[in-house]
């Protein structure tokens, strides 16, 4: 009987101890998963970051070169100008 008894006994501990184990693994993969993410999310931002202020500069060059034509005199609203771009013709307002 005793031997049952600390055969039991010693089921249970290998038991808690493999529960112990993958518990233990699995925060270590979540642990790790989440370190992945927020590093390819810290990444993701980087470039986008990088892309709104490359994008900023581009518009504020572009603000800073539309002036008007200095044929027209000062005319600064409802002008129109036409460039061609391949077969079809573009009107910018």
């Amino acid at each position: 009987m005793r031997d049952i008894l600390v055969y039991v006994f010693e089921m249970n501990r290998v038991s808690e101890t493999m529960v112990a184990g993958a518990v233990t693994f699995m925060l270590v993969a979540w642990t790790l998963s989440l370190v992945f993410l927020m590093y390819q999310i810290d990444k993701d931002m980087d470039y986008l970051n990088q892309v709104a202020e490359y994008q900023g500069r581009v518009l504020e060059t572009i603000k800073v070169d539309m002036e008007p034509i200095s044929q027209f005199k000062g005319l600064n609203q409802y002008r129109t100008f036409s460039c061609t771009v391949g077969d079809g013709q573009m009107y910018y307002d």
